[in-house]
């Protein structure tokens, strides 16, 4: 199973060096130098003794992404062997001696090698040398798109490279985006020309239209694959994705402000869902002078809706808490709230009640509804 935690190789004492000085801006790295070059390097260095293919195997199962201080070629011969497919394969770089170039070697999209080396590149004042197609010419990945918000891709590998064709071999392809978050948008101020962002699916036309990139929450697709059979690719925003939020919150007494936005953000970034979306604060009355809540509510420019606890205990809810009940009299705060808040039923609640417990023990529950009266979800923010 691939991890996480970058792996820096190292063949050479200068090679050694770079490696050393990459790991200070990846502090989470560990570092495999071939003995002897390793004696004077910082971190958590592991010596390898040589050949340095008897490690390739493990290194390529245990790695991602994994970075070779050596010639392109000595990457290549050496992982070759041990090469899978594209969607299991970890992302390999190569870095020369003099680390003046840094090149993707393998899963440039789908592992992220093209990203690491762009973060690479600066650290070391390098030329990031990216031959991946939709790269080098500067246009959106089909594979891609939406990946970092969470998007579901529906579509077979022959009808994902048939898009992906048409994308950097400058015909008319459709994007139309009917849900979903839009900061997609903010690495590509300016879309290629043959790009066309349509809001409704109406607007595409398999007659000007050689590809479509359908981002939607439609579940009657099947007119549309009809249309494009060899070129739709279908994404799939999560739920309430770039709609109106609104968030209930409950918390222990004089629970600090980091921990209560701790508790937000982390709610947020789980199901994939932006702080710029939230149009609604809410909670209960006895937490008219809560601190942390106030001064979330000032922070984030949004006015702070208190409810009795009386109101709350009306709401139906998924998870009532008797212990909750004995102490704010309603058996719910952070759910009820955001329901009350958003005008709206269970059908509309994103996220249940879910809790974070800071180092001091301190809790904060945080509930999140999509506020459907607000609009509805043409792609957001």
């Amino acid at each position: 199973m691939i991890q996480s935690k970058p792996a820096l190789v190292a063949i050479t004492k200068q090679g050694a060096k770079n490696a050393e000085k990459l790991a200070k801006h990846w502090p989470d790295s560990k570092l495999y130098i071939l003995s002897p070059w390793g004696k004077e390097i910082e971190g958590d260095v592991q010596h390898l003794k040589p050949p340095l293919a008897q490690h390739i195997k493990k290194l390529l199962e245990n790695h991602s992404p994994i970075c070779f201080f050596c010639a392109l070629g000595a990457v290549v011969r050496l992982a070759a062997p041990h090469l899978r497919s594209k969607r299991e394969d970890p992302a390999v770089l190569a870095i020369d001696e003099m680390a003046r170039f840094v090149i993707p070697v393998l899963s440039g999209h789908l592992g992220g090698a093209n990203q690491y080396t762009r973060e690479v590149a600066k650290v070391f004042s390098a030329l990031p040398v990216i031959t991946t197609a939709s790269d080098s010419i500067g246009t959106i990945a089909v594979d891609l798109l939406g990946r970092d918000l969470g998007w579901i891709i529906e579509a077979d590998h022959a009808n994902l490279t048939r898009s992906a064709a048409m994308v950097v071999n400058d015909q008319p392809v459709a994007v139309v985006q009917e849900c979903g978050s839009r900061r997609w948008l903010d690495a590509w101020p300016k879309l290629a020309e043959n790009i066309s962002l349509l809001n409704n699916i109406d607007q595409a036309d398999p007659k000007l239209h050689k590809a479509l990139l359908w981002i939607t929450d439609s579940k009657n697709s099947r007119a549309i694959a009809e249309k494009w059979p060899e070129t739709l690719v279908i994404y799939r925003p999560p739920p309430g994705q770039g709609m109106p939020l609104s968030i209930g919150i409950g918390c222990d007494r004089n629970t600090p402000l980091n921990s209560v936005k701790t508790a937000l953000k982390q709610a947020l970034a789980d199901h994939y869902l932006d702080i710029e979306d939230i149009v609604s604060l809410a909670t209960i009355d006895i937490k008219s002078d809560e601190a942390a809540l106030l001064s979330l509510s000032k922070e984030l420019k949004i006015q702070l809706t208190l409810y009795p606890a009386a109101k709350l205990a009306q709401v139906t809810t998924p998870n009532p808490s008797e212990v909750v009940r004995r102490y704010t009299g309603t058996p719910s705060v952070s759910e009820a709230a955001a329901l009350l808040a958003a005008d709206s039923n269970m059908d509309s609640l994103l996220v249940e009640k879910q809790r974070y417990k800071d180092k001091d023990g301190k809790n904060t529950t945080i509930s999140i509804v999509w506020i459907a009266s607000k609009g509805t979800n043409n792609g957001g923010k």
